[in-house]
């Protein structure tokens, strides 16, 4: 092998590899050098950016090729992922990326290989016998004979400028995202990249995600792995401070930092307003020619489409990469949405500073990359506490109800004193309280995780709960949900439309932090009445009297030998009161053409509805089961009263507010051109209610319905 210390030569051959593969780079680098190529082989250990050497960055520069040896262990290593993009960028710069790249992939698959541009011909199996590997040399010879010069500068300098400064370092300890960076790359490039088929404009992308889910790490990430793809430099605007501010506070913090750099490139603009400021920063780096990268970090969410435009990139050579909470931006730019770490990565970092003694401590540690659901900034926060307990212990500590080690002090450092506190995750800005649509929402969703809800079943159970109407909750629940977006709260479940969900984490901080769990288990009893199917009505057992009086078939002795649970007194009197509501109301009762009030309709059907809701309230406190009442209270709700509910009232409302102030009610109503509608939709509920009125009857063992029948 040559020495490392040969930089000023020039190479034919830079060998990357992972150190796992030194086996495999002993025996192909002697049949490279056996052609007469020049190798370069690294021995070195790269842990992170600033440990990159001289050394190699001159290395690379002089070599015609990189050849990777592309494993599974490859992309775990930073240099290598560093060295490949180097040759990458070079090769694009050239007008094809794959001209300076050579891939060797030893594994059974290519999944693994990023980016997606380097899985075509030009990736080579390992080679299974001696005599392959001469002619993998040889491939590899006619490859490099093709190229006359060296990399050189087409790739630039690794290192760029960074404002404002201080330029960030990195992380030893980053973990995975390689995809996310290279779909990055892609979607910034995409009007330089005609090998890229996917369509968009490219310049900008997005990155979006959760709290703590690592988008600022991956963009800072991106920066420097691909800095020398942007030689004009690195601009970084932070406005995580924003995050709760209002919109014209955000420009403002946004302007004293472009105000920064203008300083610190010795510009003096004319204009001291934020498009005058882009627009002079935009003719220097116009004139500099180069192109550079424009992040703007923590973008919080309720911008308008102009302030988001701002944000972009002053000048067509700088590419625009903003990161998000919010999932509101989606015209912004081209959206990569961040998400957990998979089990590999999550085990990586929850280990990375102590490594489990033996197979119950792995258990207990893969349990808990679960628990998180890969979350990193938790994964990073429980490696710290894996340095003072065991992993069986630090799951039970995770799951104690009282103290959340989420958001506890950490141990004692190694000096004795106390650490610092824990960063607070983020979930919640604040702990919940009061029954705002919003919070509501993020406590059924608690209640369900991980399963997802529907928007349906969401606008269901809040019409049946104070302090909702039955008619607001149609558009409340979409304003909620659009709230939650912004925060990064909720994750579209990818299976069905207006379907929700949340991370398990978020759904953990609501349960541990809402000061209403009253609240909270009022919706959660309600919402398993909503979900449950509404059971068959139970037939009560027939007394000893009434059988008396007829004779005893087969069937009923065996009903009589094994009877259902029959219904307790409190939903056997709750099923009574709902039924005597429901047969005096309109709807069971008819209302002819010529007779009544729409109005007095409404009011009395969604009397109804009240006293539905009251009902569902009442059998939540009941723990004897399984009930029946909870289903039919649910489904005379939510599949028959709240709909007609929802469309009749702010259609009659808006009409009424025309009445003049001369006409009555009624004769106003008379001349509504939707009057008969409403009346033939109003028709249409008798036979829906009056089948719910037979399952009360059947279920309190009174009807009173016939009673009326016979009355008459």
């Amino acid at each position: 092998m040559e020495a490392p210390g040969l930089s000023q030569a020039e190479w034919d051959v830079f060998v990357s590899y992972s150190r796992s593969d030194s086996q495999k780079i002993d025996v192909l680098v002697p049949a490279l050098q056996g052609l007469g190529l020049r190798v370069f082989v690294d021995d070195t250990a790269v842990d992170d950016f600033t440990s990159i050497t001289a050394t190699i960055t001159e290395a690379l520069s002089r070599s015609k090729i990189l050849l990777a040896l592309y494993s599974a262990d490859y992309p775990q290593r930073r240099a290598c992922q560093w060295e490949l993009t180097y040759a990458y960028l070079a090769g694009q710069h050239e007008g094809d990326p794959r001209r300076r790249t050579l891939v060797i992939n030893p594994e059974p698959s290519a999944d693994h290989v990023h980016p997606m541009e380097l899985r075509d011909a030009r990736h080579w199996p390992w080679p299974s016998r001696p005599k392959a590997v001469s002619r993998l040399a040889e491939r590899v010879a006619a490859h490099v004979n093709a190229i006359t010069t060296p990399m050189g500068d087409l790739a630039h300098a690794p290192f760029v400028p960074w404002l404002p400064a201080p330029a960030r370092t990195g992380s030893a300890r980053f973990t995975g995202r390689l995809a996310e960076q290279w779909r990055v790359h892609s979607a910034l490039h995409r009007h330089r990249a005609p090998l890229v088929a996917q369509a968009g404009a490219g310049r900008a992308a997005q990155l979006r995600g959760m709290p703590g889910i690592g988008k600022t790490l991956l963009a800072q990430e991106y920066a420097l792995h691909f800095s020398s793809a942007y030689p004009g430099g690195i601009f970084w605007f932070d406005l995580h401070h924003c995050a709760e501010s209002q919109p014209s506070e955000v420009m403002a913090s946004y302007t004293e930092q472009i105000s920064t750099v203008i300083s610190a490139l010795g510009l003096k603009p004319p204009l001291s307003t934020l498009p005058g400021l882009l627009s002079h920063l935009a003719v220097a780096l116009g004139e500099r020619g180069t192109h550079c990268l424009w992040v703007v970090d923590g973008v919080p969410d309720g911008l308008s489409d102009d302030q988001l435009h701002l944000l972009r990139g002053p000048h067509l050579l700088s590419a625009t990469l903003i990161t998000s909470r919010s999932l509101r931006y989606t015209s912004f730019a081209e959206s990569i949405d961040i998400p957990p770490l998979d089990d590999a990565d999550g085990f990586r970092l929850l280990t990375a500073r102590r490594l489990p003694q033996d197979d119950l401590e792995r258990a207990a540690a893969t349990a808990l990359v679960h628990d998180v659901d890969g979350h990193p900034q938790s994964l990073g926060l429980l490696a710290e506490l894996a340095e003072h307990s065991d992993f069986i212990s630090l799951r039970n500590q995770f799951h104690v109800p009282a103290t959340d080690v989420l958001t506890s002090r950490r141990p004692r450092t190694s000096t004795g004193k106390p650490g610092p506190n824990a960063p607070l995750t983020g979930f919640l800005s604040r702990p919940l309280s009061g029954h705002l649509p919003a919070d509501d929402i993020l406590r059924l969703l608690a209640t369900a995780s991980p399963e997802p809800l529907l928007q349906a079943t969401l606008e269901d159970v809040l019409s049946t709960v104070s302090p909702y109407d039955p008619w607001e909750v149609t558009s409340l629940v979409p304003e909620a949900i659009e709230t939650l977006l912004g925060s990064g709260a909720l994750r579209p479940d990818q299976s069905q439309q207006q379907t929700w969900t949340i991370h398990p984490l978020l759904a953990r901080a609501v349960r541990r932090h809402d000061t209403d769990t009253a609240r909270q288990e009022d919706l959660r009893r309600i919402l398993l009445h909503t979900l449950t199917p509404v059971l068959p009505v139970r037939t009560p057992v027939p007394t000893h009297a009434s059988t008396a009086s007829r004779p005893v078939t087969a069937p009923t002795m065996q009903a009589v030998a094994s009877p259902p649970a029959p219904p307790g007194t409190v939903e056997r009197a709750a099923a009574f009161d709902l039924q005597i509501e429901l047969v005096t109301r309109v709807g069971v009762q008819t209302l002819k053409a010529d007779q009544g009030s729409l109005r007095e309709a409404l009011s009395s059907l969604y009397s109804l509805f009240a006293t539905t809701r009251d009902v569902l309230h009442r059998m939540a406190k009941e723990t004897a089961g399984p009930l029946t009442l909870p289903g039919i209270a649910a489904s005379l709700a939510n599949g028959h009263l709240r709909p007609f509910l929802a469309t009749w009232h702010p259609a009659l409302q808006e009409y009424e507010a025309t009445r003049p102030s001369n006409a009555s009610h009624v004769e106003h109503e008379r001349q509504w051109e939707r009057s008969a509608d409403m009346r033939a939709a109003l028709a249409e509920l008798h036979g829906p209610l009056t089948s719910v009125a037979k399952e009360l009857a059947a279920l309190c063992g009174i009807d009173l319905l016939t009673a009326q029948t016979d009355d008459e």
